[in-house]
């Protein structure tokens, strides 16, 4: 019966922690997305008026921004925070899925073998890892 807590305990931890991490690459995104959008309206705004900001001419300003944009999308790529948020949903969906499995299990005193769930646990967590590092790489 440790051994099954111990094992629910862990399952639960991971899929905590694939929920951060999912919560942190949404953030990311949706902010990276509002830069992006809030820059090309500036830009729009810069160039269509002529005025002076700080005795800034519009069209400096415009350039400004013309060159932030591309950094903050090509930020938005090479981080892929909207793969990763939902690798890490479905990450955690998964181990939600099996944490539920095992503890009615439990729960129903019902017979079952624990090194079937650690094989599963472990191959959730290995394909994780294999995916993750596959969002990375591009």
């Amino acid at each position: 019966m440790n051994d099954d807590n111990l094992l629910l305990s862990a399952i639960k931890k991971a899929a905590k922690d694939h929920s951060q991490q999912a919560t942190r690459h949404k953030v990311l995104h949706r902010s990276l997305w509002g830069a992006s959008s809030i820059i090309s309206v500036l830009i729009a705004i810069t160039t269509a008026f002529d005025f002076s900001l700080l005795n800034i001419p519009s069209k400096n300003i415009a350039t400004l921004f013309a060159i932030i944009l591309p950094m903050v999308t090509s930020y938005m790529v090479l981080r892929s925070p909207e793969k990763l948020w939902i690798h890490e949903i479905n990450i955690r969906n998964q181990l939600f899925d099996l944490h539920t499995e095992l503890n009615l299990l439990i729960k129903r005193n019902a017979e079952f073998d624990p090194s079937n769930f650690e094989k599963r646990y472990l191959a959730i967590m290995a394909t994780a890892n294999k995916k993750w590092i596959e969002i990375k790489e591009g």
